[in-house]
């Protein structure tokens, strides 16, 4: 069984290139303005690059493709390539709730927690539905149509 993501490759690629452009004019804009002095120009600009840096960097997330669920595990898809994971190593599906809405986390059995941000729905509602199926999928707990 697959799980997808909302959105193509290509469209989080077209979304990442938007959002670096942005942060790219709107540190040229904050260096090129005038009337203001170099030192307070330098102190304002390094954390507003570094800010603006990290939250380049944690867009990989968005990169989770999609998770394959067959009889041996999951394999998770991303940009970087594949990540197996054993039925046996996964203790639970779970959400979670960020600032930009909700995804679907696997919980491991070592107590790490394989997040897949490409899942993201915009509602609690949908994001439980989706931890569900993969849930049921994976066989962590009975379907309901089972006896």
């Amino acid at each position: 069984m697959v799980f997808r993501a909302r959105l193509t490759r290509a469209a989080r690629g077209i979304l990442c290139t938007v959002l670096a452009v942005g942060v790219a004019w709107a540190i040229y804009k904050e260096l090129t303005f005038a009337g203001i002095d170099p030192t307070l120009r330098t102190i304002a600009v390094i954390p507003t690059a570094g800010f603006e840096l990290a939250f380049l960097l944690g867009l990989w997330r968005l990169w989770v493709v999609c998770l394959v669920v067959d009889e041996g595990g999951a394999i998770v898809r991303n940009f970087r390539g594949d990540i197996r994971v054993r039925r046996r190593e996964i203790r639970d599906v779970v959400t979670v709730t960020g600032l930009t809405g909700c995804h679907v986390a696997v919980q491991l059995k070592v107590g790490d927690r394989l997040h897949l941000d490409g899942l993201a729905y915009a509602s609690r509602g949908r994001t439980d539905r989706a931890a569900a199926e993969i849930s049921r999928a994976l066989g962590l707990v009975s379907s309901p149509d089972e006896p």
